[in-house]
């Protein structure tokens, strides 16, 4: 798979998903605002090229409202499952989590980075670095 970039236009305020390669300026498909640019792929990680910062999270390519709502319909059966539901859509849960593919976040502008590897480095999303960014999001 090409590797990709997904982030909120600063510009046009649009979702858009760009295909990514090394030493090629990123911009955004409908306004043609610059975004920034991939010198290497293998140093993407160093910093955002987006917004030049260094920190970056991991979060699973999933829609948590899908995930939530799976949980929901598991808790809702309960009175006539006799509680069995929540252990079947547990599982249900878990299957999912485990197929679905790792992405990389960047903690100051969100840009999610899909099918590049990821550093070991790099953990979960942790609230109190994410507080430091808050001022930066819009």
């Amino acid at each position: 798979m090409t590797p990709t970039i997904a982030r909120h236009c600063d510009k046009c305020k649009q979702y858009h998903i760009v295909d990514i390669k090394d030493a090629t300026p990123i911009v955004c498909p409908q306004c043609a605002h610059p975004w920034g640019t991939i010198t290497t792929l293998d140093k993407v990680f160093d910093f955002c090229p987006a917004c030049q910062a260094r920190q970056f999270y991991t979060s699973k390519d999933f829609n948590q409202f899908i995930g939530c709502s799976i949980m929901a319909i598991g808790i809702i059966l309960v009175p006539w499952t006799y509680g069995l539901s929540l252990p079947v859509f547990a599982l249900i849960d878990w299957l999912l989590h485990k197929r679905v593919p790792t992405i990389a976040n960047c903690y100051k502008c969100g840009s999610e980075f899909r099918h590049l590897p990821i550093p070991k480095n790099l953990k979960p999303f942790m609230h109190h670095i994410g507080l430091k960014y808050d001022k930066y999001r819009k």
